[in-house]
């Protein structure tokens, strides 16, 4: 059984509002990081299969740089930042100016930031579950990956057996000063740690 297979909808609804929670403890902890005032759009959480991710990233195609934290402690998993250009030209342009053709044109330095920014979003999306649940829960090194979609989308099916055929994908809408910009999260925990979630918050169906 794949990992979101075969649980009701209230458990559903539960992960989602976990990622609206989590989206707007990312928010708070990029106005830190960046020094700037960041607000959001409230957040779209879906459940996806894996065609439908492909097209909501805009295509299998296309480039993306991809930020893959995994989950540990009491909870097991991994999330994985999407990021597109324009969001990674405007977390890197918050520090020094740096104009990017693609995303090929990364250099060490501007994928520091990045995976910084990655670092600390995903710590509040971990705050989120360990504060929900009680139970400790904590991220490990991000890891960078630029290519397209489609490969960058292989990586938790080749990480994680469970997945089965969905994606819980979190989308964020940052609007910093009169621009708004998108990133998005994929969320998975594998099925023990969410069998201990609902056991934990009480919903067994």
């Amino acid at each position: 059984m794949g990992t979101y297979e075969g649980y009701s909808d209230m458990q559903i609804d539960v992960l989602k509002e976990i990622g609206n929670i989590g989206s707007g403890n990312a928010c708070t902890a990029l106005a830190m990081l960046l020094n700037t005032f960041v607000d959001m759009s409230v957040p779209s959480v879906r459940l996806l299969d894996i065609d439908s991710v492909k097209e909501f990233l805009g295509g299998e195609q296309s480039e993306v740089l991809g930020i893959k934290i995994g989950v540990k402690e009491d909870l097991t998993g991994l999330m994985m930042h999407i990021v597109k250009k324009p969001f990674a030209e405007k977390i890197i342009n918050t520090f020094y100016p740096k104009e990017l053709t693609t995303l090929a044109d990364l250099g060490d330095m501007d994928l520091s930031v990045l995976s910084e920014m990655g670092n600390i979003t995903s710590g509040a999306y971990a705050n989120a579950l360990a504060s929900l649940s009680g139970m400790k829960v904590d991220i490990m090194t991000p890891q960078y990956h630029v290519s397209t979609v489609g490969e960058i989308l292989k990586i938790p099916f080749s990480e994680c057996a469970e997945v089965g055929d969905k994606i819980l994908v979190i989308d964020e809408q940052f609007i910093m000063g009169e621009e708004k910009m998108t990133s998005n999260m994929l969320l998975i925990l594998d099925a023990p740690s969410l069998s201990k979630l609902f056991t934990r918050l009480g919903i067994t169906t």
